[in-house]
C-alpha cells in the first residue's frame, strides 16, 4: 500500500530533536504514526507506546490466525489439558452459553505475547469485564495479583442467565521486558459461578 504524503501527519528530524514529546502528542491526536522526514526522505515512523502494543497485539494475532487458518482450537469442560501450542490463543470455558465471549476474547487477547497490563485491561473492559485499575495505582494492583495468585481475575459487568462470569487470566510478569508493567497471558480460564 502506497501512501500519499498528506495522507499521513509528517514531521522533521529537527522537530524531534526540539520537542520529542509534540510529535508523540500528534501521533495520539490522529491515532497513526507520524512519519519522520530527513532531507525529504522518510527516516522513520513515530508511534507511541499504545499504538506500538496495538501493532504488535494485532501483528501476533494475524500470525496466529495465518497458522491457525485450517485449526480452529475449540475447548470445553474442565481445564485440565496443560500442552496448548505455543501463541495461540487457550480459552477454556465451562459453559456453552460463553461460545461468543470465548470468540471475542480470542480475537482480542494472544498467548505468548507481551502485553501491558494497561493494554490488557482496556481490552477485557471493552469486551464487558469490570476495569481492575482503580485509582492511580491500578496498574501495579493488576502485577501484585498476577505475582500473588499467578493470574488476575475479571468478572463480566451484565450477568447472562443470570449467572456471574469470572475470567482468570493466567500469566506471569514479562522478564525480558524493560519496563515493569508487561506480562505474558498464558491461558484464559472462563467460568460461570
Amino acid at each position: 500500500m502506497e501512501l500519499k504524503k498528506l495522507e499521513v501527519p509528517t514531521s522533521s528530524i529537527t522537530e524531534v530533536k526540539r520537542s520529542p514529546m509534540d510529535v508523540f502528542d500528534q501521533a495520539r491526536k490522529a491515532e497513526t504514526g507520524v512519519y519522520i522526514f530527513n532531507r525529504e526522505k522518510v527516516a522513520g515512523v513515530m508511534l507511541t507506546q499504545e499504538q506500538y502494543e496495538t501493532l504488535l497485539q494485532e501483528l501476533a494475532t494475524l500470525r496466529q490466525l495465518v497458522t491457525t487458518e485450517t485449526e480452529e482450537i475449540e475447548v470445553s469442560g474442565p481445564a485440565t489439558n496443560e500442552s496448548f501450542p505455543k501463541n495461540r490463543t487457550a480459552i477454556v470455558s465451562t459453559s456453552e452459553s460463553l461460545d461468543e465471549l470465548v470468540s471475542a476474547l480470542k480475537q482480542y487477547l494472544v498467548t505468548g505475547v507481551s502485553i501491558s497490563a494497561k493494554n490488557l485491561d482496556e481490552r477485557m473492559v471493552a469486551l464487558g469485564f469490570i476495569t481492575k485499575k482503580t485509582g492511580f495505582g491500578g496498574v501495579v494492583d493488576m502485577l501484585n495479583e498476577l505475582t500473588e495468585t499467578g493470574k488476575i481475575n475479571y468478572q463480566l459487568r451484565k450477568k447472562p442467565n443470570g449467572k456471574i462470569v469470572i475470567a482468570e487470566i493466567i500469566g506471569e510478569q514479562d522478564s525480558q521486558s524493560q519496563l515493569f508493567d508487561k506480562l505474558i497471558i498464558k491461558k484464559i480460564y472462563l467460568h460461570e459461578i
